[in-house]
């Protein structure tokens, strides 16, 4: 269950209104109604959480009460009692959170170990699957589907000139994945779709569940590396009842059909080569591509000037700030090691110096109103010595790895705990937890974040859907502790980043005395 049914069947079974709740708990009635209509993500704060399973716990106590949320936890209904209820309902409120920050982490461990697949230059050697030049044919159920989709690609490769596909489907995607021949021969079609420099505007699903919405993304993130690929949303929420799929090659060939509930095994696909029906079909997508907006926007190594530009505008929203990457981040790096490094990003039209101090003066002035939080990897001496910590996003700054040595390291790290001494919103949390290192994650509460694939054949992502942000998010808080971020303790966390500037400086002093 996502939180919002959650918090909608607490309120229904202890017949609480959202003001009364809102009175308790210290937030806005209309803040309340639009959490149980699903309109905002769940409630983050550890504190919140608890005044409102304490709310619940005393207005549920008549048998019938206790007896349903004991059934919705799972649970024996006479071990629910007084003394533990409260502390029952907050773990099952907070599932859902502690569920998405694992599934963003999956999503992130895989796609970290995604190799760009090579957009051939030649055709591979997949026979043609059309059947009949007939201008209209109809396909019924998941095989039906899966050779209409293989007909509607092979045509696309018999075209002379290359075209932008519409592609939409909120149906289930099970009839890509579930057959693993299928699979492989749709990824291969779809790389000679795109070697021949066809591009694709595709209108993803944000309405299925935050699972299944990475599952769709990550199916697609080989071929979103290619940079020929615009993925979009529709913002608003969808009932799901009934179901669409519109494959568009303007001028060539459509595919479509419609489903109700879960009757895609015997529904009917029309492929369709009419000339009149394809642009009927065409004008129906771009209609509702009108009333979405770009689900994130793809950069490969060789969109510099694009992802620097994105990540300024990124930088200038005002909000609270998580980051991780695979080292330290780079607006916290001090102007000497940064005047080393920027001239290795080798690209005429950008003034990198004033890039930098730009960037630099916006972090500052963001520090004044909104936390932000680092979240610091611990590495060994000898780690750093070997070259083996990368500064974050070298790769795809500048196409090249780029490494930190112990002195610029430690530098870096003093740059931070000054930081931490002048400013009282930053915030830095250290861990030796073995987290994967091939990515950074840069999130702004409720508006957007950035992720970058750090490993070989970099790729970053900047979206700001809110199901998807609110993930991320949830991901990063999870790593810190839900009340380690909203109560941190600013001495603790200093003298932590001291101890390993020490402990770091004593080894860089051994090895010059040896």
């Amino acid at each position: 269950m996502k939180f919002c049914e959650k918090l909608d069947f607490l309120m229904n079974i202890s017949n609480t209104t959202n003001s009364a709740l809102s009175l308790y708990i210290n937030l806005d009635a209309s803040h309340i109604s639009r959490l149980r209509r699903g309109k905002r993500s769940a409630v983050k704060d550890e504190n919140s959480l608890r005044l409102m399973s304490e709310y619940f716990s005393k207005h549920c106590t008549d048998a019938y009460q206790c007896k349903a949320i004991a059934d919705m936890l799972g649970i024996d209904f006479h071990t629910l009692d007084k003394t533990n209820s409260s502390e029952l309902i907050m773990r099952w409120l907070m599932d859902e959170k502690n569920e998405n920050a694992k599934r963003i982490e999956g999503f992130l461990n895989q796609i970290s170990k995604i190799s760009a697949q090579p957009i051939a230059s030649e055709s591979a050697n997949i026979p043609s699957t059309k059947t009949t030049t007939a201008d209209t044919e109809i396909y019924f159920g998941l095989e039906g589907k899966r050779l209409a989709v293989e007909c509607f690609l092979s045509e696309v490769l018999d075209q002379e000139q290359p075209q932008t596909l519409l592609l939409y489907s909120d149906e289930p995607t099970g009839w890509m994945t579930e057959a693993r021949e299928f699979a492989a021969k749709w990824a291969q079609l779809m790389v000679q779709v795109l070697s021949q420099g066809n591009r694709i505007k595709i209108i993803h699903t944000v309405s299925r569940d935050l699972d299944e919405m990475l599952h769709a993304i990550s199916q697609w993130i080989p071929l979103y590396m290619s940079g020929l690929i615009e993925p979009y949303y529709y913002p608003k929420k969808r009932d799901g009842v009934f179901k669409r799929t519109l494959f568009i090659a303007p001028g060539t060939a459509a595919l479509t059909s419609s489903t109700t509930g879960d009757m895609i095994n015997q529904a009917a696909h029309f492929y369709t080569r009419n000339k009149e029906a394809v642009w009927a079909l065409a004008k129906e997508f771009h209609q509702y591509l009108s009333l979405c907006s770009p689900l994130m926007k793809i950069f490969t190594s060789h969109e510099t000037i694009s992802y620097i530009n994105t990540l300024v505008e990124f930088e200038k929203e005002k909000g609270n700030c998580i980051i991780l990457t695979e080292s330290l981040s780079l607006l916290t790096m001090p102007e000497a090691i940064a005047s080393n490094f920027i001239p290795r990003i080798k690209d005429k039209q950008l003034n990198v110096n004033e890039l930098a101090k730009n960037r630099t003066t916006s972090f500052q002035q963001q520090l004044k109103d909104h936390s932000f939080f680092e979240i610091i990897r611990i590495f060994d001496c000898d780690q750093i010595k070997n070259r083996e910590v990368r500064i974050a996003s070298s790769d795809m700054l500048s196409n090249e790895a780029s490494y930190y040595t112990l002195e610029t390291y430690l530098s870096h790290l003093e740059n931070i705990q000054h930081l931490m001494n002048t400013y009282q919103n930053f915030n830095v949390y250290l861990t030796k937890k073995p987290i994967e290192s091939r990515y950074m994650v840069y999130v702004k509460e409720d508006l957007g974040a950035v992720v970058a694939k750090s490993s070989m054949t970099p790729i970053a992502f900047a979206l700001n859907e809110s199901n998807l942000t609110a993930g991320f998010w949830d991901y990063l808080i999870s790593l810190i502790g839900e009340k380690a971020y909203r109560y941190p303790n600013r001495k603790d966390n200093s003298d932590k980043l001291n101890a390993y500037i020490h402990r770091l400086r004593r080894c860089s002093e051994r090895e010059n005395f040896t």
